[in-house]
């Protein structure tokens, strides 16, 4: 039995892509439980949508007003936990303390970010340390500030932290008032999609400042611009393939890169194979 495709978010509506999509599965049972697709969508539609309606729209506001959203956010997040428990549990198969790490981070993460967009008021920029004198004339000096970038960030994220991954990204960006699109790991896109789907349904954001597409990334990086921003998380051989592009190497557009980031566990020599340690 073919699952439906799970629409995308862009260019300011709810889009299905075409084709049969890609299947996303239980990692445990390998039952299928949904497909999504890019495919057929207008993509330098959906990026000029997000960077002048989404990013005019956000920076009108002022940072106070910005975390007041975030913290909206999490309020919307907060009250489907369960729905998100669940959906951890049949995509990504994790059990409910990893689940909690990925889905009560991201709401923390919110939370903190919007207090501390709170503390900075009604300021609609941010100065970059004191004005400099230039000349001996007091007159002539200089102050440097600090001001959202006028293109809309791109986010590739991994596989492991669909929540998580998403907020700890969107948070920073919708409150510097940079409209933003997830493209989250397939695998587990279902999470990354719901969510983005909870908080549009409550029309908190202005329409354009949060958008997700699922499936294929092909053409995503082509549609940026200068002044965009692209964060991915993943793996160092699409890393290079992404600082190797056409919008990094030619048009600036800002690139941060988190690749293939390990944890390591250290054994004692000492730790016997009856030890509690081994």
């Amino acid at each position: 039995m073919t699952r439906s495709l799970l629409p995308n978010f862009f260019a300011g509506r709810w889009q299905t892509g075409t084709g049969e999509g890609m299947p996303l599965f239980d990692p445990v049972l390998g039952t299928e439980l949904a497909r999504v697709s890019s495919a057929g969508i207008d993509l330098a539609e959906g990026f000029a949508f997000a960077r002048n309606q989404g990013g005019a729209a956000l920076r009108a506001l002022r940072y106070a007003q910005r975390a007041h959203l975030l913290s909206q956010i999490a309020d919307v997040l907060q009250t489907h936990r369960d729905a998100y428990f669940e959906i951890a549990t049949a995509n990504s198969g994790t059990v409910a303390k990893d689940s909690g790490v990925d889905i009560d981070g991201a709401i923390f993460t919110l939370g903190y970010y919007a207090k501390q967009g709170a503390a900075l008021g009604d300021a609609q920029l941010i100065l970059d340390g004191p004005r400099i004198r230039m000349a001996k004339d007091p007159a002539f000096q200089t102050q440097h500030i600090q001001v959202p970038t006028q293109g809309v960030a791109l986010f590739i994220n991994a596989f492991n932290f669909p929540s998580w991954g998403l907020w700890e990204k969107a948070a920073p960006a919708l409150l510097s008032g940079v409209p933003v699109i997830i493209k989250p790991a397939t695998a587990t896109a279902w999470l990354t999609q719901r969510m983005v789907q909870d908080v549009v349904n409550a029309g908190i954001l202005p329409v354009g400042a949060l958008s997700v597409i699922c499936g294929s990334s092909a053409g995503l990086m082509d549609a940026l611009q200068p002044w965009d921003v692209v964060s991915f998380t993943g793996s160092a051989e699409t890393a290079k393939i992404i600082r190797s592009h056409r919008a990094v190497t030619e048009l600036s557009v800002r690139c941060n890169i988190e690749a293939d980031s390990l944890n390591s566990a250290l054994l004692s020599p000492a730790a016997s194979a009856d030890s509690e340690a081994f």
